[in-house]
């Protein structure tokens, strides 16, 4: 059934948040307040606006704005050229009552087009997470989020001038490419919204075919920033009609939200919300998604704790064998019962979580797994730890061999039947690490055949087997060994420029220990005082023991009086 009365091209122009297309009535508009779509459980989003000055008619745009927040459920709001000082952005930003602003300082200077000022609008929940926030100049600004687990999201909102402004285009490409530069030394992810008044599609074909021209110094920014895997996500609607910029019979995108290499994984989907409303700015703006499995999963122990969640399921998917691999696909088969129709209807979103949980259940009702306690960490790589694992069961096998040479009277048919079972798995390893014979070995088919030599042929062929996979074994432990040494000098190199604290602490191979005061009663003959602020109780410590503890030594008055060793 069909809705004649349905308006497409806004369907097209404002499409819905990524989760909820199959919930959408035909019925809603886009635009109305009454149909803004749910806040997003998956996801968390950046958008970019040129906003074209707030210094005329503010409070309208002010209030369009915090429309478009609300509507579209923005956690992060990048808003440039404001024209506005930070003390008037954080006055008319009371109006946006959920969002924490961190603006820019204002150029001032008489002698440039236009003064800048740009700011960036957080959403509450994210704002408790603000760790610093830096005013590079009038139109480059960033903000750093830290969260639970070392993960680092600094956000920079730039504002570049047209062309016609070319030195102070220059000298804002290189403040931002050097900002950039420091980022990645620091492993941060981050990301750059803004205004780049200039087309990237006109830049591609220079990219590919022109590499000596695209790093001229008129394209080293979008040059600077394809060459390091920075990626620009096309908006999905965008359109020869619809477009980030649009002014008499142009429209162009010149808006963008580019992700660094580390944030890139996490990019969902990207699109230009039509501002249909030529008042707010000549801009529309444009909105980028991200898996919020990025902020969650630092806290996903916690939460797992919190929930008393003390274990969680690792499945063997080494050890299954084709027969069950089989019943795990018919198991999976049984349960996804829905009608191809109904699940073509739905949204992508919905089909990946509906598949997810349908392995999942099949997974855990067929294939082999074991519990472990959520806090559990492997100390060795897979393969090594394989490794091991085959090198242990040829050493019980060859120990199997070495009592039947010992007591060979004591063979009976259950010694072929084990060795049947031993027989394949010892075929597997000797493929898996085939490298390391001159030939593979040929085993028996049966024990009973081995007797007339008293089993010595396939001792001998295990004990070899044996040697080999042990000095493969210490081979590949010094490796991991050298890895693991690599890789903690590189982490403390890189506590030493970002965590110092750390870093002191590896250095001195202990934790720093310390007592907190949180008040100091003074016993003073004529006054009594009790301190309970932090930073008289520091002043009282340090002067107590400065000038009431004794030195009990003094320092020697020459070398010669030093004691001898």
């Amino acid at each position: 059934m069909t809705d004649n009365n349905f308006n497409y091209d806004s369907f097209v122009r404002n499409p819905p948040n990524p989760v909820d297309v199959e919930n959408l009535s035909l019925q809603d508009s886009l635009f109305s307040s009454n149909s803004s779509p749910p806040p997003l459980s998956n996801s968390f989003n950046i958008s970019s606006l040129n906003i074209n000055g707030l210094k005329t008619h503010s409070h309208n745009k002010i209030e369009l704005l915090n429309n478009f927040f609300s509507l579209k459920h923005i956690s992060l709001g990048g808003v440039v050229d404001t024209h506005l000082h930070p003390k008037q952005m954080q006055f008319l930003s009371k109006r946006l009552s959920n969002y924490t602003v961190f603006s820019s300082s204002l150029d001032t200077s008489q002698y440039i087009r236009s003064s800048g000022g740009i700011s960036l609008f957080i959403e509450n929940s994210l704002a408790p997470h603000v760790h610093t926030y830096t005013s590079h100049s009038s139109r480059l600004l960033s903000v750093d989020l830290y969260f639970k687990g070392n993960i680092k999201l600094r956000i920079f909102v730039v504002y570049l001038p047209p062309t016609s402004d070319q030195v102070l285009r220059d000298s804002t490409i290189d403040l931002l490419i050097h900002a950039l530069s420091d980022t990645k030394r620091l492993v941060f992810h981050h990301a750059i919204c803004g205004d780049f008044n200039m087309h990237l599609d006109q830049f591609y074909p220079i990219f590919f075919n022109q590499p000596q021209i695209a790093s001229k110094c008129i394209h080293r920014l979008f040059n600077f920033l394809l060459s390091s895997s920075y990626v620009d996500f096309t908006p999905v609607n965008f359109s020869d009609s619809l477009g980030t910029f649009h002014r008499a019979d142009i429209i162009t995108r010149i808006n963008y939200i580019w992700s660094c290499p580390l944030l890139k994984s996490f990019l969902l989907t990207s699109i230009i919300f039509d501002a249909c409303d030529s008042s707010l700015s000549d801009h529309n703006p444009v909105i980028t998604y991200f898996d919020s499995s990025l902020l969650r999963s630092s806290i996903k122990l916690v939460r797992a704790r919190q929930l008393k969640r003390r274990s969680c399921r690792v499945f063997f998917l080494d050890s299954v064998s084709p027969a069950l691999w089989d019943d795990f696909s018919a198991h999976i088969d049984t349960a996804c019962n829905i009608p191809p129709t109904t699940f073509a209807s739905w949204h992508i979103n919905r089909m990946c979580k509906y598949l997810h949980s349908s392995i999942i259940a099949g997974a855990t009702a067929v294939l082999p797994s074991r519990t472990i306690e959520n806090d559990h960490t492997p100390k060795l790589l897979k393969d090594l730890e394989t490794l091991i694992q085959h090198y242990r069961f040829l050493n019980r096998v060859l120990h199997f061999i070495r009592l039947l040479r010992k007591y060979p009277h004591s063979f009976s048919s259950s010694h072929d039947r084990k060795w049947s079972v031993y027989r394949i798995r010892l075929g597997n390893i000797f493929c898996l690490y085939k490298s390391c014979f001159s030939t593979i070995p040929v085993l028996p088919t049966t024990l009973s055949s081995c007797r007339a030599d008293n089993f010595k042929h396939i001792f001998d062929i295990l004990s070899h087997s044996s040697s080999l996979l042990r000095g493969l074994h210490l081979l590949q432990e010094k490796e991991y060994q050298d890895i693991s040494i690599k890789s903690h000098i590189e982490k403390r190199d890189h506590n030493f420029d970002t965590d110092i604290s750390s870093f002191i602490n590896s250095a001195l191979s202990h934790s720093r220990r310390r007592i907190v005061l949180d008040r100091v009663f003074i016993d003073h003959p004529t006054a009594l005082r009790l301190l309970t602020d932090p930073l008289d109780i520091s002043d009282a410590v340090v002067t107590h023991f400065q000038n009431v503890v004794p030195v009990k030594s003094t320092p020697p008055l020459h070398l010669s009086a030093l004691p001898d060793r």
